[in-house]
């Protein structure tokens, strides 16, 4: 390859994604230099193998495994403040700016002051829980020895919410859940993903295989 910005403009190229006047300008370099030629024609037949190459489908445990193996991380009040002053949105300050912030905050100061002599006092309502809602979910599997649900509810755990098996065939759990929409799939013998065939609803997962929604409502 000559230069970078021969590669990007090949791969812009083949994206068909490039300006008219770039393309007329690559297209008279490798006129002009066969080796340029030969490494964008090897790259379109990659490109073009690629496309007709067969396409497997990802098992349906996939999108449940990523999902159970993304850490789980949450920032605090005071990493986000760093965050946002870090990142390119830190003010400079100056004198003027300096007084001119110490100005609003003593003005906004004196406002609070005197809306809260001249309002009546007000009680403070407590804030509402929300009551979980309990879920009865059930599947036929007469053969199976082992079936647990798996979902965003529990974070795609294949061993969090085990069902219990009737007689008839029938595995059976009742999960006290918040009200929300999630979606779950049930774990056969622990390596069988199993959409719910009586779900009420479902949502592709991006590889060709179906989970169940679950809606909870008060």
């Amino acid at each position: 390859m000559k230069n970078e910005r021969d590669r990007e403009i090949m791969h812009r190229m083949l994206d068909n994604d490039i300006a008219p006047e770039e393309e007329r300008e690559l297209r008279e370099r490798m006129e002009a230099d066969p080796e340029l030629k030969e490494e964008f024609d090897a790259l379109a037949r990659m490109l073009r193998k690629v496309g007709k190459s067969e396409r497997m489908a990802a098992p349906a445990f996939f999108t449940a495994e990523v999902m159970k193996r993304l850490p789980i991380r949450k920032k605090s009040f005071l990493g986000q403040v760093r965050e946002f002053l870090l990142k390119g949105r830190m003010l400079r300050w100056n004198m003027a700016t300096a007084l001119g912030g110490a100005a609003l905050a003593i003005l906004v100061l004196a406002l609070a002051v005197r809306h809260q002599e001249t309002s009546p006092v007000q009680m403070a309502s407590a804030p509402q829980q929300t009551q979980a809602v309990t879920v009865t979910m059930n599947l036929y599997a007469p053969e199976a020895r082992h079936v647990a649900v798996a979902g965003t509810f529990n974070k795609w755990k294949a061993d969090a919410n085990v069902l219990t098996k009737g007689e008839n065939g029938t595995w059976t759990i009742s999960i006290p859940l918040n009200p929300g929409t999630y979606t779950y799939m049930f774990v056969v013998d622990g390596k069988a993903w199993v959409t719910d065939p009586n779900a009420e609803s479902y949502r592709d997962d991006g590889f060709g295989y179906k989970n169940a929604v679950l809606r909870v409502k008060t």
